[in-house]
This record gives C-alpha cells, sequence and structure tokens, in this order.
C-alpha cells in the first residue's frame, strides 16, 4: 500500500507489465496521460483500456528499449521502456508529458534564431554601437569598432568609460558627457588609432528616471575630414587662380584697343566715349565676335571707375548650379563644403569698378530676380545669408541674341530689360564696316609679328579678298585666321594661295546688305541708308560722278545729297568740288 502511494505521488506516469505482457499496476499520472479510468479495468487488467491508445504500438514493438516521442490526445509524451528481468515483473514504462516543455523549447529557439539574428546585425553595421550599462561599464561593442580603437573589442569590455578614456581609447568620452547632462550629446571624438568619430551618446531611463544603459552610435568621418580638407586646398587654389585670372583680365583690358575706321564704328564710339563719363547702365547688343567686350573695357577705361576692378562674368560659361554663389558668394557653412569663413562673390570684388555681364541673355530666371534689386538698391545678400552689403558697381550687359523677342516670350524678364536697356550701344557686324577689315588686319599682325618675332604681310590682292568676304564670326573669327595664316606660312608674305578654301566660296558679301539696327519710322530709316550709302560711297570714291555710276542715279542727285547731308569738307567746299569733279569727269 505504501508502495502504490509512493508511485501514485509521482509527477511521472508508471506502467508495470509481468511476465505476460500483462499491466499488473499503473499510478495516478500514467492513467491521466492515458486519460483512462483505472476504475473501469476488467478481469483482464488495464491492458485492453491501453490498447486503445497509441501507445500500444510502442510499448509492443519489438525493438530495443530507449526513449520514444508519442503522440497522444493532443500531447507530446516520451516514453521510457526499462526491461527487469525479474520474476514477477519483464518492463516498467516511464511517461513523461513534454507538451509544456516543448512550447518552451520552440519559444527557446526562437528567442536563439533572434539573438543570433540581431548579433548579424549589430556585428555588420556600418556604425560603431557601443553599449554602456548605468555603472558606466562598457558591456556590447559591435566589430566595426575594432577598426577604430586597433584593439579586439573584446579588451574592452567590463571596463568603466572613465578608465577607457584614461588610457586612450577614445578622447573625449561621450558617455561621462551623457551622465553628466543626463541628455543626449553628440561629439567629435579621437581615438586610439587615430580615427576621427562623430559620436552620439542616447540615454535609456528606468521608471525612476535613472540612467540604466547609454547606447552610442559613431561613425568614421577620417575621411570626410580628409576630402574637407582637400576641398578647401582647391578652394584656396581656385581663389588664387581666380585673382591671377582677375589680374590677367586687367591687364588686357589695359592692352586691348578698339580698331575704328568705318563712319558705323566711330559713331559707336562716340556713343561710348560720351556713355563712360556718367554711371549708367548700358546694354550693348551685336553679334557674336564683334567685339562688345573691347566696347565695355572701353567704357571702364574711360569712366571715372577706371581705377577699380573690371569684373567680366560670361553668364553663359558658369553651371548654374554654381551661378548664384560666384555671382554673389556665400556665408560660412551656407552648404556642404563652404569654406568656414565664407567667401566674396564676382559682384563684391567688383565694389568701386565695372561689371561686365557678358550673354545676360543667358542668365537664369531666378537670378534675374536677385540681379535687378542689385541693380537697383545697390546693396546684395550673400547665399546663406541675412544682412545686406553695399556694393557701388557701374553695370554694363551684352548678349548676341534677340532680347526683346525673349521678353515677349517670357524668358527675360521684362523690368530687368528695362534696367539694363537705359542707353543701348549696337555693335554692326565686321561685314557692314569694310574699312574697318583692312585697319584690324594691321592691327593684328603686329601684335602678331611683335609676339612671334617675325615680319610678315599681307599683300593686296589677299587684302581685298578678306575685305569682302562676309565674316559670320566677326573680329574674333578675323583675329583667328590672321594667327593661323602668320603662323602656317613659310614666306613674309600672306598671299592669297595661302588663304583657306572657304574665304573663295564665300568672298561674296552676304545679299542681305541692309543691317538694321533698331526698329525706327521708315521714313527715317530710309533716310538714314541714304545718308550712310551717300557718305560710305563719297568717303571711298572722292568723285560725286563715280559715286553716282556706283549708286546708280544721276551726279547733280549725289551734289544734292551731300549738300543735304552737309557730306563736304569745308576744304570741298572752298574749292569749288563741283567743278573740278566735272573736270575730273
Amino acid at each position: 500500500m505504501l508502495g502504490e502511494k509512493i508511485c501514485d505521488s509521482l509527477p511521472v506516469g508508471i506502467i508495470v507489465f509481468n511476465k505476460k505482457n500483462e499491466v499488473v499496476a499503473i499510478n495516478k499520472s500514467a492513467a491521466n496521460l492515458l486519460e483512462i479510468d483505472p476504475s473501469k479495468h476488467n478481469e483482464g487488467g488495464f491492458l485492453p483500456l491501453i490498447k486503445q491508445t497509441s501507445l500500444a504500438d510502442y510499448l509492443f514493438r519489438e525493438d530495443k528499449a530507449g526513449l520514444y516521442r508519442i503522440g497522444l490526445g493532443g500531447k507530446t509524451l516520451v516514453g521510457q521502456k526499462v526491461k527487469l528481468n525479474q520474476d514477477e515483473i519483464n518492463m516498467i514504462c516511464i511517461l513523461i508529458d513534454i507538451s509544456d516543455w516543448e512550447f518552451y523549447w520552440r519559444e527557446l529557439n526562437e528567442q536563439k534564431e533572434m539573438i543570433s539574428e540581431l548579433e548579424d546585425i549589430f556585428n555588420s553595421s556600418y556604425d560603431e554601437i557601443f553599449v554602456i550599462d548605468g555603472n558606466g561599464v562598457a558591456r556590447r561593442i559591435n566589430k566595426v569598432g575594432e577598426t577604430y580603437y586597433g584593439v579586439p573589442v573584446e579588451e574592452m569590455i567590463g571596463k568603466n568609460v572613465i578608465e577607457l578614456e584614461k588610457e586612450g581609447y577614445f578622447t573625449p568620452s561621450v558617455t561621462r558627457l551623457v551622465f553628466q547632462e543626463r541628455k543626449r550629446v553628440t561629439i567629435t571624438q579621437k581615438t586610439k588609432s587615430g580615427k576621427h568619430l562623430i559620436v552620439t551618446g542616447n540615454p535609456i531611463f528606468n521608471e525612476n528616471g535613472e540612467i540604466i544603459r547609454v547606447v552610442v552610435n559613431s561613425r568614421d568621418i577620417s575621411e570626410l575630414l580628409n576630402l574637407r580638407k582637400q576641398l578647401e586646398d582647391t578652394e584656396q587654389l581656385v581663389e588664387s587662380y581666380r585673382q591671377q585670372l582677375l589680374k590677367l583680365s586687367r591687364e588686357k583690358i589695359q592692352s586691348r584697343e578698339v580698331i575704328a575706321r568705318s563712319p558705323q564704328m566711330k559713331r559707336v564710339l562716340e556713343m561710348v566715349d560720351k556713355v563712360a563719363q556718367v554711371d549708367s547702365t548700358v546694354l550693348i547688343m551685336g553679334e557674336s565676335g564683334v567685339g562688345k567686350g573691347v566696347v565695355a573695357s572701353r567704357l571702364h577705361k574711360l569712366s571715372k571707375r577706371a581705377g577699380g576692378p573690371f569684373i567680366t562674368i560670361n553668364c553663359g560659361a558658369i553651371p548654374e548650379q554654381l551661378l548664384e554663389s560666384e555671382l554673389f558668394g556665400y556665408e560660412g557653412g551656407a552648404f556642404t563644403g563652404a569654406r568656414k569663413e565664407g567667401k566674396k562673390g564676382l559682384l563684391e570684388l567688383a565694389n568701386g569698378g565695372t561689371v561686365f555681364l557678358d550673354e545676360i541673355t543667358d542668365l537664369p530666371l531666378s537670378l534675374q530676380v536677385k540681379l535687378l534689386q542689385v541693380i537697383q538698391e545697390k546693396k546684395l545678400i550673400r547665399v546663406g545669408g541675412n544682412k545686406y552689403i553695399d556694393v557701388d558697381i557701374r553695370f554694363v550687359a551684352a548678349t548676341n541674341r534677340d532680347i526683346q523677342r525673349m521678353v515677349a516670350e517670357g524668358s527675360f524678364r521684362e523690368d530687368l530689360y528695362y534696367r539694363l536697356n537705359v542707353i543701348p550701344i549696337i555693335i554692326p557686324p565686321l561685314r557692314y564696316r569694310q574699312e574697318d577689315i583692312p585697319a584690324l588686319i594691321e592691327h593684328f599682325l603686329g601684335q602678331l609679328n611683335a609676339r612671334y618675332e617675325t615680319g610678315k604681310k599681307f599683300s593686296a590682292e589677299a587684302l581685298e579678298i578678306l575685305k569682302n568676304y562676309h565674316w559670320p564670326g566677326n573680329v574674333r573669327e578675323l583675329e583667328n585666321l590672321v594667327e593661323r595664316l602668320l603662323v602656317t606660312t613659310e614666306g613674309s608674305e600672306i598671299g592669297v594661295g595661302h588663304l583657306p578654301e572657304y574665304i573663295f566660296e564665300g568672298k561674296s558679301r552676304s545679299p542681305n546688305r541692309v543691317y538694321v539696327l533698331d526698329i525706327c519710322p521708315l521714313k527715317d530709316a530710309m533716310e538714314e541708308l541714304e545718308k550712310q550709302l551717300v557718305a560710305m560711297a563719297y568717303a571711298r570714291l572722292k568723285n560725286t560722278y563715280r559715286v553716282a555710276d556706283a549708286l546708280a542715279i544721276n551726279q547733280s542727285t549725289v551734289v544734292r545729297k551731300i549738300q543735304k547731308y552737309q557730306l563736304a569738307s569745308p576744304l570741298d567746299r572752298r574749292r569749288g568740288r563741283r567743278t573740278r569733279d566735272k573736270k575730273e569727269g
């Protein structure tokens, strides 16, 4: 009886079999596990009841005794057969319910997988993750920390951050600052291996407001600092080049001069010389290569600002994303890569002088507004700044495009156009001022002969052909061709045979011989054209009969036109030019 009580009190199931494999005893735990009622057993004992369960397949299988997993009524049991081979007892079966164990086992495996996953994430992070407990002791550091500190992270685990700071692993300790300030702290840090880090310490508090953990995130910024240093060096180099270019530009301005023999260019220069004395804004218009820059520099040289800077800004040559900072400058820290002390823009550098805005129509609409403000108010704001800087600038703009059409189309601001177009100066193309061509050739040839220490010249025939070429590239094309011919010609004279083929293909002047400078009443335009034609012919041919032949009109008409437009010199009038013309005719 005592043995039965002891067996019934055990938390495991016990089934006892005799030599005939009959169940001779079963405790309460086994009955509960098998869900059988011991009181209902018949003369056959418990065996019929057990055979109704899946346990029977296990018990009476001819195999070696050992642990066996049994699924029974939604439960998971582990059975163990123990062979005794005693006189009355053949085998004992021990049953244990591991259903709850399996749940915890699955939970444990899931936790292990999660921990493994977190370990992988923790160690594969590009940034360092450094975990410190509430006592300032290092508990975890991911693998990237080894590259930061130059030692295995295991050497640092278990040490206090104050101790690590003293040993020079990092300076200063962000964790120490977090404990002092009790809030998130971000600083830059230098490590034992020479790395520069940007670190952020994040405190974690318990319900009592105590710091129980500090999680530090660090990123190596050594490469960024190197790039920043390189950028600063590059900025300084660019600034040096910039100053040199400004100096060369001033020197070039002093050496440039306007060559004008034609009546058209003489009138332009008269206007330039008159306008130079005032500070009015000037808009120079003309085809590419006609010499707008030369005229702009003449305006500056003849003005009261001649001692100040002359800054040329090609609005189409500077990338749009850099144009604003180049024009207006920037404050320190205005954007990534900006110099700490900031930088003056070209407009600020031009203070007290003249700014020549070449290709003004290429200026983006967003910057046209800011430029208009500078012109109107004589002050500007740097990029990233919040205060106005006074500037004293005279503006000269230039374009080779139809700016009035752009205003009508909305691609150029109307208010800026009227601010720039206070005094318009239109430079005619080279093909409409033939008298300038020989003079320009002589000028360029003289400069090049001096530079290359040569003494070359053009033949009269070559000059005549060049004079009648239509020059789509204008003065710039002429200058480049003169240099090319001087360099490539072997002898001392540049003749017709040395001229490139395209000069002959386009030697006739353009059939569109009339160059319209601006819109005006048709009557005024016809009168101006008549005046220019008679003046040009009379200046070149020196004879009213020849002028009449060239213009296909009567000689008497020529005389009337000369008198009307007052084209005869005082000497001609005193000598009675008409009488002499008759004799010469």
